[in-house]
């Protein structure tokens, strides 16, 4: 008897030693003393679940939402067409192709940064447009005549295809890449600036010359029309691809 009552001694005295345990580790937090590292993490993770909650049940709800945008002002989930390319996509990398004559031409932009939400608004649609920058590539033999251009909207614009149109901010001669078709420029090639040409040479090059190979006001708004349904893809797929990510 005396055996057992001094057994249960000793568990009463190991729970009285718990519970002081507990009080200490809570008088501890209280008065700002460091814890214990798996009271911390036992804390971070009471604390971030239901954070990872909150967070994919907010990016599937602006899924949701920019999904049914893009089916009520965008035309659905198909990029419009380009009249006379072949379109390749790679992520936010969009390439034009198509043959004029003995001429190869490329067009390449991409689409990172190409919306201003504070900027232009398709007037029809009320959606931010997407404006890249284009290099188009015109290669005949080995040389490769080069524009760098910047898209802009046409004030004077009177019809939807002429509400675009674009700057030639840079040109020059290129050897023809050897190796893949956006192959970088060498540093060693001149280039100029578009601001700096005659009058009479702007009007033939960045003018005729261009328009005569689909590079006019209506190529604009259809490059337009497409980044900004691309662009639009691209950052559900970056929504999607977080939730995924936060959900592991």
């Amino acid at each position: 008897m005396l055996k057992i009552v001094k057994m249960r001694s000793t568990a009463i005295c190991r729970a009285l030693s718990k519970v002081v345990q507990r009080h200490v580790s809570t008088a501890a937090v209280c008065s700002g003393i460091r814890m214990s590292r798996p009271v911390l993490i036992a804390r971070q993770i009471s604390s971030t679940l239901p954070l990872s909650n909150e967070l994919i049940d907010a990016l599937k709800n602006e899924i949701t939402a920019e999904k049914q945008l893009e089916k009520e002002n965008l035309r659905g989930e198909q990029a419009p067409r380009i009249s006379g390319f072949e379109i390749t996509t790679n992520g936010a990398n969009v390439h034009l192709a198509k043959l004029h004559g003995n001429e190869k031409i490329n067009v390449y932009f991409n689409v990172n940064h190409s919306v201003d939400m504070e900027g232009e608004e398709d007037e029809d649609e009320g959606v931010p447009l997407a404006l890249p920058s284009l290099t188009i590539e015109i290669i005949k033999a080995q040389q490769r005549l080069c524009f760098y251009l910047d898209l802009c909207e046409n004030e004077d614009a009177t019809e939807a295809n002429e509400r675009f149109d674009f700057r030639v901010a840079e040109f020059y001669i290129a050897p023809a890449s050897k190796g893949t078709e956006d192959e970088d420029v060498p540093d060693s090639v001149y280039s100029s600036s578009g601001k700096y040409i005659d009058p009479t040479l702007h009007d033939l090059l960045f003018n005729n010359y261009l328009a005569e190979r689909g590079f006019d006001q209506k190529f604009c708004r259809e490059v337009v029309d497409f980044a900004t349904h691309y662009e639009h893809s691209q950052y559900v797929k970056l929504l999607t691809d977080i939730k995924s990510f936060v959900s592991k």
